[in-house]
């Protein structure tokens, strides 16, 4: 006999498809579903790991691979983290 593990009914936040680094360290990334949304990278800064983001030049290397946004030093940040704590665009 088979049986199936049922782990919850949440929905995966969905993968970003573009990212454009703003003013004031806000990103703006399109999700998979088409959402455009604003996320601020500010906060972050505070995170030792995120501190090099402080940078203007590296902060502006942000790109999307594999549905998560990375800089160039290999710095990257979840798409699910991203979607959750964004706000949309309108």
């Amino acid at each position: 006999m088979v049986e199936e593990l049922i782990v919850g009914s949440r929905e995966l936040s969905p993968d970003a498809v573009s990212v454009t680094p703003l003013k004031d360290r806000v990103l703006r990334v399109r999700f998979a579903n088409g959402e455009l949304r604003d996320f601020d990278v500010g906060p972050l800064l505070s995170r030792k790991c995120y501190r090099p983001l402080e940078s203007d030049v590296l902060f502006q290397t942000a790109r999307v691979s594999f549905g998560v946004v990375e800089w160039a030093n290999g710095l990257d940040i979840d798409p699910e983290w991203l979607y959750e704590d964004s706000v949309p665009v309108t």
